[in-house]
């Protein structure tokens, strides 16, 4: 059998897909007691990929220091390459207030299921100058 190419910047693909249904099961229950946004399909799709691997070895929308290195340098705060942010950027916060983790609900399925648990950070701390 042949080898395959590493994933880039780790020896194996890291999936965050849970696969437990247990531990799914505890994560919904999770997301029933926190505040919900419903993200746009690039986002949700976003987190879809995030969950498959596709965004390997990141194990989640990349925090400030890490987008702001990404957009600088072109890596991450760690000194991967990585070219492109990939975020979740919010203009209304109206719904989270001061939350520190939120369910982020799919906007094309019906009864916009829950695609992933998020932690918060607020980005009013970068300037535009630094996000161009």
């Amino acid at each position: 059998m042949r080898q395959l190419v590493k994933p880039h910047g780790s020896d194996s693909l890291n999936p965050l897909y849970v696969e437990d249904n247990a531990k799914r099961a505890e994560l919904l229950k999770e997301a029933e007691g926190l505040p919900k946004l419903l993200v746009c399909s690039q986002a949700a799709a976003n987190a879809v990929m995030l969950g498959c691997g596709y965004f390997n070895p990141l194990t989640g929308y990349m925090n400030l220091e890490d987008s702001l290195s990404v957009v600088e340098d072109m890596k991450t705060s760690s000194g991967l390459f990585w070219p492109v942010p990939i975020v979740n950027v919010v203009e209304d916060v109206s719904g989270i207030q001061d939350a520190k983790r939120i369910a982020l609900l799919d906007p094309s399925v019906d009864g916009n299921p829950v695609v992933a648990i998020q932690d918060v950070e607020s980005m009013d701390e970068a300037t535009d100058e630094q996000m161009k």
